[in-house]
């Protein structure tokens, strides 16, 4: 494990996975700066981290007035790169989101790199795409690493596969894994929900009969609390949630049991928001505060696009315990 305090800059930083993830590792850490374009998503990291600069846009980043810092990190939106040349066909990063990653990183020169995005992003048509990712990244001094991981597999009950990329400024060594032992999952998503859920984020039995009409459901009768996966149609059995999305996604249900003869469906809370993703929200206890200027929308659409803390924490401390 690194011994030294490592100097962070939180790219596309959201609520501050980075941010959260570091707390949990037991790294030494400090946060030098952070970007991030989003008014709703900025609040509500400044609620959580007050005083760390935010760089704002990162396309307006001008790398020479940066920090200096040790690690990079941030889940970055993909952006179809431009083809450069008729004749090579090449993809090109400048002009898009990840450009501007390169652009700092190669002018900045941070020992480490961490990035996230979705898993489609390395497979079928975006495979050109992550492949000149990599290579832009050796092409600036990189020896990179990554691996698809599942939160369900690290002790959260929620399908999310994140692909996740390390670089470090050097020669990783020969031995080095990226992927952490996986955590066996001992609780179901009944533990992650609250106990006294809001009466108002349950549905009418006119909404229920709706959505069983639509999709040919002859009865929401279930054992325990389990999710309804809207989207595709089915009740997941298994006890793990389907990832959890922005609300205006619209695609998690909550199934109860029966209750007085009548049938329980809901959204989630917040607190099961956040709580799938990582975060310890209990009532006494909660790990990220809510800004009170931010309604169930905007704070859920946080959550969607957010990080797994647990899944960072414990990637990021199976990263550094090998350098």
């Amino acid at each position: 494990m690194i011994k030294d305090t490592i100097k962070v800059f939180e790219g596309f930083a959201g609520y501050g996975g980075a941010s959260f993830g570091l707390k949990r590792s037991g790294l030494k850490y400090k946060i030098v700066g952070y970007s991030e374009f989003d008014k709703d998503a900025s609040e509500l990291y400044e609620f959580n981290f007050p005083k760390i600069k935010n760089w704002g846009d990162i396309t307006a980043i001008k790398e020479k007035k940066l920090p200096d810092f040790d690690l990079f990190t941030g889940g970055f939106p993909c952006q179809p790169f431009s083809t450069v040349g008729k004749r090579q066909g090449e993809l090109d990063t400048r002009g898009t989101l990840f450009g501007d990653i390169i652009r700092i990183c190669e002018y900045k020169k941070p020992q480490y790199i961490l990035l996230e995005n979705v898993k489609g992003l390395c497979v079928g048509k975006q495979k050109p795409t992550f492949e000149k990712i990599l290579s832009e990244l050796d092409r600036i001094g990189y020896d990179t690493r990554f691996a698809i991981l599942n939160s369900k597999n690290y002790g959260v009950p929620q399908n999310r596969e994140r692909l996740w990329i390390f670089g470090y400024r050097g020669t990783l060594p020969k031995d080095f894994n990226i992927v952490p032992p996986e955590v066996p999952l001992t609780k179901r998503l009944s533990d992650f929900l609250d106990k006294n859920p809001d009466p108002e984020l349950y549905r009418s039995q006119a909404q229920i009969d709706r959505i069983k009409e639509l999709h040919g459901i002859v009865k929401f009768d279930v054992p325990e609390p389990l999710c309804y996966d809207y989207y595709n149609r089915k009740l997941r059995t298994d006890a793990i949630c389907m990832t959890v999305t922005p609300p205006e996604h619209n695609v998690i249900r909550i199934v109860e049991p029966i209750k007085n003869g009548k049938e329980r469906v809901r959204k989630l809370s917040l607190d099961e928001h956040f709580r799938l993703m990582g975060f310890i929200m209990e009532d006494d206890y909660k790990e990220i505060k809510f800004p009170p200027t931010q309604d169930y929308t905007r704070l859920g659409r946080r959550a969607g696009n957010g990080w797994d803390v647990n899944l960072v924490g414990l990637l990021i401390k199976h990263i550094f315990s090998q350098l």
